[in-house]
């Protein structure tokens, strides 16, 4: 899948912006059928969806489309949109492991019926209720087509009645991130409200405390966001550089049956060592 720093709504009604997709510096972009979607308009939206995210991917942007929780309207939106220009979909308000599975039939079904293989479209579940907080890692391990959980901050908060601050959201977020990371999953999302997308500084805080709560990336719903994301989520050469001499290093004092060594004034050991493995891994799928 490669990786998910930022992944930018883009109004799958407005040509204007879907035109301009490509230039924003994200790496993804996702359709909305949701919320910015008025009920009278999901029709409209849907027979658009197709053609649009061929549009989008055909600029070299992976894309997604994030499609309605209620079944009537899920159906038609998973027939909508599975498609080979389609990466996955963004399943809201996913409370059950059970809920999860009931989408990756609908998808199935659209896939067969589109000729794909199985297991072409990947899903992103996003965790926005209490009981899905519950539930976190029993809906990271449902299926081995999830790629990510995303953590819903502004309606986790309205069913909390808490305002979308760290203070408030940062257990239920890093629940999020650590149910994601124990499956191996991408883990999306900020522990705090991303409404104001005038305020590029206290975005970059908020984005800096997710990545260390364990988010890999998050969803932008401005252009402006996502470069603050994009470095706040990536990897810098200068950290490159650091792990891979820790790498270097380290794999040297074990050639030597060392299994702790003093690096710049600080001890480098196992755990260390993986922390900068993991690193140049991510640096990598950065740049693949």
């Amino acid at each position: 899948m490669g990786i998910l720093r930022s992944l930018l709504f883009v109004p799958v009604l407005e040509p204007r912006f879907l035109a301009k997709a490509h230039l924003r510096g994200a790496d993804a972009v996702i359709l909305d059928l949701e919320d910015s979607i008025v009920p009278q308009r999901k029709e409209e939206a849907r027979a658009r969806i197709a053609q649009a995210a061929v549009d989008v991917a055909s600029r070299g942007l992976r894309v997604f489309v994030r499609i309605n929780s209620a079944p009537e309207l899920a159906d038609k939106d998973v027939a909508a949109s599975v498609g080979k220009a389609v990466a996955g979909l963004f399943v809201p308000k996913v409370d059950t492991p059970e809920q999860l599975l009931a989408h990756v039939e609908r998808v199935k079904r659209a896939e067969q019926k589109a000729g794909l293989p199985d297991g072409h479209t990947a899903l992103v579940a996003l965790l926005e209720t209490p009981l899905s907080i519950f539930n976190a890692v029993a809906i990271a391990q449902a299926s081995d087509r999830l790629v990510a959980l995303g953590f819903g901050v502004e309606d986790y908060a309205a069913a909390m009645e808490q305002i979308p601050e760290p203070v408030a959201m940062s257990y239920a977020a890093q629940t999020v991130a650590i149910a994601a990371r124990a499956a191996g999953v991408d883990a999306l999302g900020l522990p705090g409200s991303i409404a104001d997308f005038t305020d590029i500084e206290a975005l970059a805080r908020l984005a800096a405390l997710a990545r260390q709560l364990g988010f890999t990336g998050s969803c932008a719903i401005h252009p402006a966001q996502v470069a603050t994301f994009n470095e706040a989520f990536g990897i810098s050469a200068a950290q490159a550089a650091q792990a891979a001499e820790v790498i270097e290093v380290f794999e040297a004092a074990m050639a030597q049956g060392l299994g702790a060594i003093a690096l710049h004034g600080k001890m480098i050991d196992i755990p260390v060592y993986e922390r900068a493995l993991a690193t140049i891994r991510r640096a990598g799928k950065a740049t693949a």
